[in-house]
């Protein structure tokens, strides 16, 4: 009788999606026994655990704030690889401001969303560090800016079902928009839309700029996990997930059309918005690995969230990677000869 697994992926393009959508995650768990079951297809009320990891049969991909969080309370969730994603991320103004650089946000209104409503704050996160890393490339102290918090009760589900990344950062464009604020952090997509509105403008590109320090963020990496229970007590199945999503990875890099859709399809984005809001060669690169400058930014978002009060514990991130899973799956990928297996 086959065993079920469960897998949840986060609105930001990365390998599991690609390998859930396509045959290879399905076919390959198929043949050890297996059946992968999105989260977000059982009741709504078990859709938490893609935040707070209440499920011990569970991977996921995504974001790496909601799995810092977790492991920072203790909660059962291992680290099994992790990959660069290299997406623009914004500070953007309304097209009539005067504002034209970032220094010229000294004693300007920047806003930050404040959700009171979701387990752990990763949106509200990433504004203040896209913010902080902005200001910091160009000189200016955290001091000699206002700090805008923009509360909201909109909680973010991790499904399309629910709300979209637009949905959960309507509070900041709208105070943006209106005049409530001075200036606005935006990444994904939906950064792309509202430029092409032209309603705003953008200023920096903290991910881009030639000034910019390096880009952390909620994506940068993007982490895969899973649960230690799992891993603990059927280390096969965690193997065979990290093939299955290094096998769509490669097959993304010979089927650009259609990894692209799939892509944009997962951050709520068109093709277009999709291919401007990410690296031009973005679906070549999304196989997961252990880099170490994928390692030092986990560390340094980590380091982050735990001295801006997100986080109860400091997470030390070389401690809690366990790459035995994936160094087994590479292994097996080359026994097995050749990643080409097709839709």
């Amino acid at each position: 009788m086959s065993k079920e697994v469960y897998y949840t992926i986060c609105p930001v393009a990365n390998a599991s999606y690609l390998a859930a959508n396509t045959c290879f995650l399905k076919d390959g768990f198929e043949k050890i026994g297996y059946t992968p079951i999105k989260l977000q297809t059982l009741e709504p009320e078990k859709w938490k655990a893609h935040f707070t990891y209440e499920n011990d049969r569970l991977f996921r991909e995504g974001g790496n704030t909601p799995p810092i969080w977790a492991r920072s309370k203790g909660r059962g969730v291992v680290l099994i690889g992790l990959n660069i994603i290299e997406e623009k991320q914004y500070i953007l103004v309304r097209a009539d401001s005067e504002i034209q650089t970032i220094r010229d946000l000294k004693g300007k209104r920047l806003g930050i969303p404040d959700h009171v409503k979701v387990y752990i704050d990763f949106h509200k996160a990433s504004a203040q560090q896209g913010f902080e890393i902005a200001l910091k490339a160009n000189g200016i102290a955290k001091e000699d800016v206002e700090w805008v918090n923009l509360i909201t009760e909109s909680r973010f589900t991790s499904e399309g079902k629910g709300e979209t990344f637009a949905d959960l950062s309507a509070i900041e464009v709208e105070a943006l928009e209106n005049g409530q604020v001075d200036a606005i952090f935006m990444k994904l997509p939906i950064a792309e839309e509202l430029v092409s509105s032209g309603k705003f403008r953008k200023i920096f590109d903290v991910a881009y700029d030639q000034n910019a320090l390096v880009p952390v963020n909620n994506e940068y990496p993007n982490i895969l996990t899973v649960s230690e229970k799992l891993a603990e007590e059927e280390p096969e199945v965690v193997v065979e997930y990290i093939k299955q999503t290094i096998r769509a990875s490669r097959w993304a890099k010979t089927h650009q059309k259609e990894a692209e859709a799939l892509l944009a399809e997962q951050t709520h984005g068109t093709v277009e918005s999709y291919q401007r809001a990410y690296a031009k060669d973005f679906y070549q690169r999304t196989e997961v690995n252990f880099s170490e400058a994928g390692l030092a930014a986990l560390q340094e978002r980590s380091d982050f969230l735990y001295k801006t009060g997100y986080l109860e514990r400091e997470v030390n991130v070389y401690e809690w990677a366990d790459r035995r899973f994936y160094d087994k799956a590479i292994e097996e990928l080359g026994q097995e000869g050749g990643n080409d297996h097709e839709k």
